[in-house]
């Protein structure tokens, strides 16, 4: 546990140590800045830092650059702009287990500044604009397209802190299905096969069952065949 917190902080400190910028504009873009609770509106050349949440309104898109990195986002979406990095699958696996470890039930006497110390939930509390569900699916909106701009592995764990900040969001199947194909396409067949089995238990539609159960069958032979 000790280890796996160690590493994690240091993971921050790198990431929150980038630098981002605002490289084009269309349309209304809003960002939340420095902890503060008034949305602002951002123009091409702003600066921000990774704290940052943007969300982008509708006909709207925003180029953001960080190094070697350049992201668009389209309508309705929403990112912590921490969230824009590139991730090793080494990280990614690190990063699914400090979700587990935030996801885990938590007993009557755990400390409860473990909670508070979770980035965001003072923010959710301040701002009740960006802790209703309708915000959730913007966020999901965007760590769709962090994956569509090549950060996959960073779209899963997006994906994971607003399935845990939104739990109402956890019942969308065909967001579920998107993240946990991400997770097959890269052969992590452990953790594509709970994902699997977890969106099993939600209202699907037959096609999407169909897939679902189609995806299960294949991983337990690839697992099986090792």
């Amino acid at each position: 546990m000790k280890k796996i917190f160690i590493l994690s902080l240091l993971f921050s400190v790198v990431t929150f140590s980038q630098t981002y910028k605002v490289a084009k504009v269309s349309g209304t873009v809003r960002a939340l800045t420095n902890g503060s609770e008034k949305w602002i509106e951002i123009k091409s050349g702003t600066e921000l830092s990774a704290n940052s949440i943007i969300s982008v309104e509708k006909n709207s898109s925003v180029k953001i650059s960080s190094g070697n990195i350049e992201v668009t986002l389209k309508e309705l979406s929403a990112v912590t702009i921490s969230s824009i990095k590139k991730m090793s699958t080494e990280d990614l696996l690190l990063a699914l287990a400090m979700e587990n470890i935030l996801n885990a039930p938590k007993k009557p006497n755990d400390n409860k500044s473990q909670s508070t110390a979770v980035y965001g939930k003072n923010e959710m509390e301040r701002n009740p604009l960006i802790a209703n569900t309708e915000f959730g699916i913007r966020r999901l909106n965007g760590a769709m397209q962090l994956a569509e701009n090549g950060l996959k592995e960073s779209a899963i764990i997006s994906a994971k802190e607003v399935y845990r900040k939104y739990p109402d969001t956890k019942s969308l199947a065909s967001y579920r299905i998107f993240f946990a194909d991400i997770l097959f396409d890269k052969k992590l067949f452990e953790e594509a096969l709970d994902e699997y089995n977890d969106i099993l238990k939600l209202q699907l539609s037959n096609e999407q069952k169909e897939k679902v159960t189609n995806k299960i069958d294949e991983i337990k032979r690839r697992i099986s065949i090792k």
